[in-house]
Formats: C-alpha cells, sequence, structure tokens
C-alpha cells in the first residue's frame, strides 16, 4: 500500500501525463518549470484542436530559432548515435526558414527512427516497440539508481510506476516513451491525434497533415531528446540536462537562419507583384497558402492607399479586419452627416460572388493594382468598382456623395 501523499501525487501525475497525450508531446526538458504549469493550466479543459493552438503558442518564445540552432549545433554533436544527422538537420533547419518548410519537416521525420536504430544498433533484431521499451527501460533503471543515491531499497521502489510521481526525469522518459509508441510510432488505424506526426502516415502519405509548420520544431527538439535518452541508456552522460548558453557555432547557424528568412520575405514580396500583375493570388507552398503575406499586403496598402487620402479629406474611419482569406478589408468613412462603406479588395480578379456579397453592404468596392479584366469579374452591378489608386474621395461636406461617385465612374 502507497501513502496518502503518494496517492495525491500519482493521481496529478496521471492527469498530467493525458494533458501531454492530449498534446501528442512529452514532459519537455530545457523548459523552465513555471512556463510548463502554465501550459498545462492552458490546455486542460480544450480539445486536442484547441490544446494544440495552446501548445504552439506556449512554446513559440521557448523552441524558438535560437533554440533550435543550439540543439543542432552543440547538442547533436555530443551524441554518438545522433552525430550523422547533424548535416540533415542543419540542411532542413535553413530550409525551413527559406521557405522549403514541407520538405524540410520530411527530411527530418526519418532521422528519429534512424536514431533510434542508430542508438540501438546492438539490438538490431528487435522492433522498433521493443527498441524504445528497452531503451527506456534501461534509462530509467539508471535514474532509480541516481534516484536512491545507488542503495539497495525493495524492487518494486525502483519501478516506473512508482517513481513517476517522485521524479521528474522518470517522468520525462515515461511521457517521451508515450509520445514514441502512441504518437510517432502508432499504427496509422490506432493513431488519434490531429497533427499527425507519424512515421507511418508520413510513409505511406495517408495524410498532408504532417506538413504543419509546428511539426518542424518539435522534430528538432525530439530528435536532440533522443540524445539525452541515449546518454542516460548507455551511461555517457553526454548531453545534459541543463540547456547550454549559445556558443559561436550555434550562433553563426541561427543568424544563417535569419538571413535566410530575411531573404525570403523579399523574394515572396516580388512573387506577389508579379502573381498580382498576372490576376493571381500570392503562390501557394503545401503547408502555406499565402494568407498571411496576404494579410499583411492588404493591410498595407489599405493603410496607404485609401485611409490616408480619405483622412486628408476630412472622413474619420472605421476599419474592420481582414476576411479568413485575405481577400478584402471594409472601411466605413463618417462625417456629421454622411456615411460611406468601401470594400477593399487584395485584388481586381476576384471571384463574382465575392463582388456581389460586397456590393450588397457597400457604397464603393476598390481593389489594390491596376485593373485585370475587371468585366470578367465585376459583372452585373450597380456600385462603383474601380483601383483605389484611380479613385478621389468626395469632401465630407458634399450634398450628394453618391452623385459624385457616380460621376467618377
Amino acid at each position: 500500500m502507497h501513502d496518502e501523499t503518494w496517492i495525491q501525487r500519482n493521481k496529478i501525475i496521471q492527469e498530467q501525463m493525458a494533458l501531454w497525450s492530449k498534446m501528442e508531446w512529452f514532459f519537455p526538458l530545457w523548459i523552465p518549470l513555471g512556463e510548463i504549469h502554465k501550459l498545462l493550466k492552458a490546455v486542460r479543459y480544450q480539445t486536442k484542436e484547441n490544446a494544440i493552438q495552446s501548445f504552439n503558442y506556449h512554446t513559440s518564445t521557448n523552441y524558438n530559432l535560437a533554440f533550435q540552432a543550439v540543439c543542432i549545433a552543440q547538442l547533436l554533436p555530443k551524441s554518438e548515435g545522433l552525430n550523422k544527422y547533424i548535416p540533415i538537420a542543419r540542411e532542413a533547419y535553413l530550409a525551413f526558414y527559406s521557405g522549403h518548410k514541407a520538405s524540410s519537416i520530411a527530411a527530418l521525420i526519418p532521422t528519429i527512427e534512424g536514431a533510434l536504430t542508430s542508438i540501438m544498433n546492438e539490438h538490431s533484431n528487435l522492433t522498433p516497440k521493443d527498441k524504445i521499451n528497452k531503451m527506456i527501460d534501461g534509462a530509467i533503471k539508471k535514474e532509480a539508481s541516481i534516484y536512491f543515491e545507488g542503495m539497495w531499497v525493495p524492487r518494486e521502489y525502483t519501478t516506473e510506476q512508482f517513481l513517476l510521481c517522485l521524479d521528474e526525469r522518470v517522468l520525462f522518459f515515461s511521457t517521451y516513451r508515450s509520445w514514441l509508441l502512441n504518437s510517432f510510432f502508432q499504427n496509422t488505424k490506432e493513431y488519434n491525434g490531429v497533427i499527425w506526426l507519424n512515421r507511418h502516415v508520413f510513409a505511406h502519405a495517408e495524410s498532408a497533415a504532417w506538413q504543419d509548420s509546428g511539426n518542424f520544431c518539435r522534430l528538432i527538439v525530439a530528435l536532440a531528446t533522443m540524445g539525452v535518452v541515449e546518454s542516460w541508456y548507455k551511461s555517457t552522460n553526454s548531453i545534459s540536462l541543463f540547456f547550454p548558453e549559445m556558443n559561436e557555432d550555434s550562433n553563426l547557424l541561427w543568424q544563417q537562419a535569419q538571413f535566410q528568412a530575411q531573404m525570403q520575405m523579399y523574394i515572396k514580396v516580388f512573387e506577389e507583384k508579379n502573381y498580382h500583375a498576372n490576376g493571381r493570388l500570392v503562390p501557394e507552398m503545401p503547408i502555406d497558402n499565402g494568407v498571411t503575406l496576404r494579410k499583411a499586403i492588404l493591410s498595407d496598402d489599405c493603410i496607404k492607399d485609401l485611409i490616408r487620402p480619405l483622412r486628408d479629406a476630412g472622413w474619420s474611419i472605421d476599419i474592420g479586419e481582414p476576411d479568413d482569406q485575405a481577400l478584402f478589408i471594409k472601411v466605413v468613412a463618417r462625417s456629421e452627416n454622411h456615411s460611406l462603406k468601401i470594400a477593399f479588395l487584395y485584388s481586381c480578379a476576384t471571384e463574382n460572388k465575392i463582388y456581389r456579397q460586397l456590393a450588397a453592404e457597400s457604397d464603393v468596392i476598390l481593389y489594390r493594382g491596376s485593373p485585370y479584366h475587371q468585366e470578367e469579374y465585376a459583372y452585373g452591378l450597380s456600385t462603383y468598382v474601380g483601383p483605389v489608386t484611380g479613385w478621389q474621395p468626395p469632401a465630407p461636406q458634399q450634398k450628394d456623395i453618391m452623385a459624385s461617385i457616380s460621376r467618377k465612374a
């Protein structure tokens, strides 16, 4: 029988383990306990989908570019089994921040299984599941010896089940085992997660959801974490449980990724201009449909080409948020006696259905850039439609605002 304190602590830990399972992750190393408790509190009553969003939000300040660079340049080189994956990890890291996100994730998924195989090379006859269990059991056995300072204790006190609520390192090993078995290596038919970071799903193209951007940093951290498990299992103590300060190698890699990201931003802007000139939205990538870039461009041009001229003409302005696909923004210009409802489109080449929807609630429809076959898109409308740079706002004190707009048409 266990005492009441152990029973209560075990109950709390079991609840926490369920939350880590919901997030498809494990008790993390290298994150302050205060941050971990905030995350657990945030996801306690959320759905799996919302829990993943909270996980991405809370870990974004921890698993950032610099953190990933240290994992690759300082932790992986210390692992005998993972050392050979450094070139792949470095290239994937730089490619990811160059915009090639899906291919970077695809390059890293096999390294988790490769790392397991490399660490357990003396047990090549075992299945992946058996390798995972043997590796984690060995790591927990060593931790139990450390916990009891090498003293003899009854065998039941050295078990994972007993130490789970007493030792955070055992909790880490146990949840990492659970992630490997029940998420990453889980059979496709039995997988019940939402991020689809699963080697069978990837290998057999069962879903494209593994391409989600959040899975990249998960893979980098999971790979570095495998090195910690290796050092515990093989008693090499090569990778510390304390996260190292950034050295010159990781600093240079981090700077390299920043340069790649900056260049990618310039490239995206040039690509957008070329696509827009041909009546297209921004070019799409497998895990990026361009919404983020469109929102930034649409909001910026709305302020520059519409809001400022309206304010200069004497209107006060209410501006909305871009719609979910960043295709338009709604603006209301107000004066003492008038209001003017304006829809500002990302592109002239917007489907007629959206034009008609906006015309029903707008006095004016304007769009970025020059006309691109306007008559093929904005047909069947009585509302004025035209490029924002060719439209002059009426003075708010005019008696007949709409007549002034109609004359401009």
